[in-house]
């Protein structure tokens, strides 16, 4: 605790009024040069509780472990435990610097009374990775403002966030791509999906014999369905350098988003039982059963193992993420597009030599430059079937993020032309919600 000296004035007004009532023998100004004094003495008698051991501090993350550029509600609880009255309490919570406050503000000034509690709330929006928060700053007053004491405390509940892309136990309302899954097959057989008629052969299950047919011609049928085969399904998920971009400071850049969506992607055809690989454009594989590359691949195929090289792929694609914030570029995007002409041909070329002829491919990208928008169109001009799942990274105010907005919109309806089915992901939404609207209950 420490002392402010407030009073220098009433110690000169004091003596001041003293001298003149002395000189002149004025009893009513011997009597004011005492009013000085008392607030003298009250501001040396004030004083202030140790703030670690009068405060409290409760802290709750909602949610505690986010997906990257999901929303978090900080909230703090701040309670009085002494017996006596706080009549300035200052708090500042000590946000983790890798990130920035959203909305609210981290700090609050109350007066609390014994027992009483405040709250306040802020927002969020990690990156990908653990943020730890530092112990909370206190500072109590007294009334006169004469004693301060300030203290780092501790706060008790949430201490850190741990904002990962997941791997394992992920929500089926986290769903993916509609169009990427089972596929009807062009034989008929066991399934749900009516395909033909054939004779009766003994042995066919009574519940596949057409009655109809039989009600009408006294010949005995059985039902065919349509097949279900399980479909090759190829995550491309765009690692460039050139797609770290952020939309603002403490907001996750778009390899980070890429990677969460094509991790959400891949693990839920997994759990459907399909045959799953991952491509990491601009990562090389590190562990064994993945294509060093660079471009990062993994087979399509099944099971944990299969599982696990996905998840390193799109990990390592993640921890590429260092954003800096959208702003316009000077050559309008033709310079950039100058550049790389020749790199997605390339590039499509050798994913030609890796990639089933047979699978459908699902491009995750913020589509913040035309390379990877050539780069799905030589594709689909190959003949595999594409869709594109692009969150939006490009969702500032300011000039030159509107202009980069522009541009981005302009890449995704080239590929909409190119009759390439495009999810238009905005970041604060649901990924499952985006899915359905754009892409609703197609199959291919």
């Amino acid at each position: 605790m420490r002392s402010v000296s407030r009073w220098h004035s009433g110690v000169v007004a004091s003596l001041a009024l003293a001298a003149v009532g002395t000189v002149f023998g004025s009893a009513t100004l011997l009597l004011a040069a005492t009013v000085p004094v008392c607030y003298l003495g009250y501001a040396a008698l004030s004083s202030v509780p140790d703030p670690a051991a009068a405060v409290s501090i409760e802290r709750d993350c909602e949610p505690r472990l986010p997906h990257p550029g999901e929303r978090v509600d900080v909230t703090l609880t701040v309670r009085n435990d002494s017996t006596r009255t706080l009549p300035d309490v200052r708090i500042a919570d000590r946000v983790p610097v890798e990130t920035a406050v959203v909305d609210g503000t981290a700090r609050t000034a109350t007066t609390l009374r014994p027992g009483e509690r405040t709250e306040f709330t802020y927002a969020v929006r990690p990156r990908r990775g653990t943020y730890a928060f530092d112990d909370a700053w206190v500072r109590v007053r007294s009334l006169s403002g004469t004693a301060v004491a300030t203290a780092s405390i501790p706060a008790a509940g949430d201490d850190e966030l741990e904002c990962t892309i997941p791997v394992d136990g992920l929500s089926l309302r986290r769903k993916t791509l509609p169009l990427a899954g089972t596929v009807a097959s062009d034989s008929g057989g066991a399934g749900y999906e009516f395909h033909s008629t054939r004779d009766y052969h003994r042995g066919d299950p009574v519940s596949r014999i057409d009655w109809r047919r039989y009600a009408r011609t006294g010949e005995l049928g059985t039902v065919r369905y349509r097949e279900q085969e399980a479909t090759k399904v190829v995550v491309v998920v765009d690692g460039r350098a050139v797609s770290g971009v952020a939309a603002a400071r403490g907001h996750p850049g778009g390899t980070t988003l890429a990677s969460y969506a094509g991790t959400v992607t891949s693990a839920t055809m997994l759990e459907a039982a399909h045959s799953v690989g991952v491509v990491g454009l601009g990562v090389r594989g590190r562990i064994p059963g993945v294509y060093a590359g660079p471009p990062a691949y993994v087979e399509p195929g099944r099971g944990a193992d299969v599982s696990g090289r996905i998840a390193s792929v799109c990990d390592a694609v993640a921890a590429r993420d260092e954003p800096t914030r959208m702003r316009a570029r000077s050559d309008g995007g033709g310079g950039e597009r100058a550049r790389a002409s020749e790199a997605p041909t390339a590039t499509a070329d050798r994913l030609e030599t890796l990639l089933p002829s047979d699978a459908q491919l699902v491009v995750c990208t913020p589509a913040v430059d035309d390379g990877i928008v050539d780069l799905a169109l030589a594709l689909r001009r190959r003949g595999y079937r594409l869709s594109v799942v692009s969150p939006n990274v490009t969702t500032r105010a300011e000039i030159g993020a509107r202009l980069a907005a522009i541009r981005r919109e302009a890449r995704l309806e080239r590929l909409r032309r190119g009759e390439i089915p495009v999810a238009d992901w905005e970041p604060e939404q649901p990924l499952a919600t985006t899915l359905e609207r754009a892409f609703g209950e197609v199959r291919h």
